[in-house]
């Protein structure tokens, strides 16, 4: 939960910000953020890191940043993710037709051998 929703403030779209932070820190870290935090603790402080930050670019690490912000009014909104160079630098959306496609020929197969 975004930490204005915690402290029961006023909260608007920018706490999908923080939830979309939240999922980016999962899918590149394997496991939810405090998972192994208290509870407790985590409500006061609200820190984030990653593990490993030097395993990731410094693009994706600010994005995160940009997104968990704990003053809403510095958290950046949707339309200003859209403009930051983790997004606009990617490759476009065209360029994974060929990955999806293998993907899943390998599922196909894998489903098909599973079920002889």
């Amino acid at each position: 939960m975004a930490p204005e929703v915690v402290r029961g403030e006023a909260y608007g779209p920018k706490v999908d910000i923080w939830s979309l932070g939240i999922v980016g820190l999962e899918m590149v870290e394997g496991e939810a953020p405090y998972q192994r935090e208290a509870r407790l603790r985590v409500r006061r402080s609200f820190k984030w890191g990653l593990s490993n930050p030097r395993q990731h670019s410094p693009l994706l690490r600010d994005f995160l940043r940009c997104c968990l912000q704990v003053d809403k009014y510095r958290r950046w909104s949707a339309q200003e993710l859209l403009q930051h160079p983790f997004v606009t630098s990617g490759h476009p959306a065209s360029s994974l037709a060929a990955l999806i496609i293998s993907a899943k020929e390998v599922q196909e197969e894998w489903t098909g051998d599973a079920c002889a």
